[in-house]
């Protein structure tokens, strides 16, 4: 099953500090594993203050998002990653997701905030959650996480506190219903 452009949900009974009550958008899925971010963590650190910190704030007033940047999973926690609909410009070091979502890791994305060149909609993770071969199949077959395509209302328009929540009901199913335990065939 190809599970990039997906929703991993967790089950109640992943309760680390990384996953619990987590949502993860797949953005590569292959034979050699699985890339994604957590959508459902932020740090303490906004959009506003990063451009701040990288010094892209110019002369002209630019109107810096005061979102606050993803706690993106465990792994290359000193890496940016934004994910973000498509964009006329193309940045340095994008990858397409989808045909309108590209994650894209280099600073050029972030120099184009507030300007007429930036994407519509984005979002600034630190981090990812990643996957080696078979890993992620052997997760979701022992019920760590339940599977739901994605959609980008919840990707880009509704709260990280919130995107667990809405990410259950488009399974139709209320988070509370949760178990861990299946039956497998």
């Amino acid at each position: 099953m190809e599970l990039r452009d997906h929703f991993l949900i967790a089950m109640p009974h992943l309760n680390d500090g990384y996953f619990s009550r987590s949502v993860v958008y797949i953005c590569e899925h292959n034979a050699q594993g699985a890339m994604g971010l957590v959508l459902t963590k932020t740090t303490d650190l906004s959009i506003a203050e990063l451009c701040i910190k990288m010094n892209f704030m110019m002369a002209n007033k630019r109107c810096y998002s005061n979102d606050l940047i993803l706690a993106g999973g465990p792994v290359n926690l000193e890496r940016g990653f934004i994910l973000h609909t498509a964009t006329v410009q193309s940045f340095e070091n994008s990858y397409k997701v989808t045909d309108d979502v590209y994650l894209t890791t280099s600073a050029d994305v972030i120099e184009s905030f507030g300007t007429c060149d930036s994407p519509q909609k984005y979002l600034v993770a630190l981090g990812c959650a990643s996957w080696s071969a078979d890993q992620l199949e052997k997760e979701i077959a022992n019920n760590d996480w339940l599977v739901v395509p994605a959609n980008e209302r919840i990707l880009f328009d509704v709260a990280p506190d919130e995107r667990y929540l809405e990410a259950s009901m488009l399974l139709g199913i209320k988070h509370y219903n949760f178990t861990y335990q299946a039956g497998h065939c």
